[in-house]
């Protein structure tokens, strides 16, 4: 299994988007590589905020993430965990991206696509950031 950041989906949607080109490319090393891609519903929130569209653009949008990854909804008890997760990397990491690393220790994920060099500092994950 492999993480997909909201980063990646910004670089696929915004063809502005620094990151465009190299999302592209991940995009199709992914299609080759045919792994499951996963996602939390803070990734699913954030890439929903982040885009720009109408009510139906966004729905297409939905259903395309949906039916493409796996979706990971997140609990209570998630969202506490990801709170101490913080703390262990001293407020270095963002909450978002430590509900991330909350949802890849649960299903043992070790690679993760992802522009955010906060990952770095984790180093049993493969970050992806290129191909």
């Amino acid at each position: 299994m492999i993480f997909l950041d909201t980063g990646y989906f910004m670089g696929l949607l915004d063809d502005k988007d620094s990151h465009h080109e190299d999302s592209l490319k991940i995009k199709e090393f992914l299609d080759d590589l045919n792994e499951t891609t996963v996602i939390n519903t803070t990734v699913l929130v954030e890439t929903l905020n982040k885009s720009v569209g109408t009510c139906d653009v966004l729905k297409d949008l939905y259903s395309d993430i949906r039916e493409n990854n796996l979706i990971i909804p997140l609990s209570y008890k998630d969202y506490l965990k990801s709170l101490e997760i913080n703390g262990w990397y001293g407020n270095s990491i963002n909450y978002s991206d430590c509900t991330i690393i909350k949802t890849m220790i649960d299903y043992d994920i070790q690679r993760i696509v992802s522009f955010d060099s906060g990952f770095d500092k984790i180093k049993s994950y493969e970050v992806i950031s290129s191909v």
